[in-house]
């Protein structure tokens, strides 16, 4: 039987596919929720209460990056032009 995964366990885990699919490499998740702790990455918006966007620039090209303040945890990424009005 498998263990259930924890929210934060599961986030890790689509980040981690998200990134593999849509940047072609498994990008450091500690590194870019220091970078959100440390304001070097600027905010794009809010999704909900808890979960917050922000642009990430990598090999020059720009990503969103949602962010979950409650677990301090990075959730997915996108191309920046995704979901724009």
């Amino acid at each position: 039987m498998r263990k259930k995964l924890s929210k934060k366990e599961a986030q890790s885990r689509h980040f981690e596919r998200r990134s593999i699919e849509r940047v072609g490499v498994i990008l450091n998740q500690n590194e870019i929720v220091r970078q959100i702790q440390n304001n070097e990455l600027s905010v794009i918006g809010k999704q909900t209460n808890r979960v917050t966007l922000f642009k990430l620039e990598h090999l020059g090209k720009s990503f969103k990056v949602a962010y979950d303040k409650n677990r301090k945890q990075v959730v997915t990424i996108m191309p920046e032009d995704v979901c724009k009005n």
